[in-house]
């Protein structure tokens, strides 16, 4: 699903966001994310929806995810973390 490799970040972010993972401004960026991603899955789920309304969400979903991975490697770049295969 990420197939964009976010990455080439200037060295002042990777050291402004050299935070581990248990440290509550990286849990609270990625918990807002990951929720508001799931706010966005039941939308574009929901029943009754034209088209046009359907897809709207689902270019936010997309966004939303984006997002997320941007900062989960910015995370894990900061921290020189290694990303997670994906099966």
């Amino acid at each position: 699903m990420d197939d964009f490799e976010f990455k080439g970040y200037p060295p002042e972010l990777l050291s402004a966001f050299q935070l581990p993972e248990e440290h509550p401004v990286r849990q609270g960026i990625l918990y807002v994310l990951n929720e508001a991603t799931k706010g966005e899955a039941i939308s574009v789920a929901a029943p009754g929806q034209n088209d046009a309304d359907r897809h709207w969400h689902a270019g936010r979903l997309a966004m939303i995810q984006d997002l997320f991975f941007g900062f989960d490697n910015l995370f894990k770049d900061a921290n020189n973390e290694k990303p997670e295969q994906a099966p």
